[in-house]
């Protein structure tokens, strides 16, 4: 992820409104943390996305 004071934005989800306005729905921050990791933020609309689950990654060495 390129170094940067500013998050950057992932839209994922868009929809348009009644009167063709299109709007996000469903979008994740990311941005350089200090200790070297990265920050998420999720961002969601409450009239499209009811739910926001986070799962670990569970990787091994091996595949099978």
């Amino acid at each position: 992820m390129p170094t940067t004071t500013e998050p950057q934005r992932l839209e994922l989800l868009s929809y348009k409104t009644a009167d063709g306005k299109e709007l996000v729905a469903l979008a994740v921050e990311l941005a350089d943390d200090t200790n070297g990791g990265v920050q998420v933020r999720v961002l969601s609309d409450s009239n499209v996305v009811t739910g926001v689950t986070v799962v670990p990654l569970r990787q091994s060495s091996c595949c099978g």
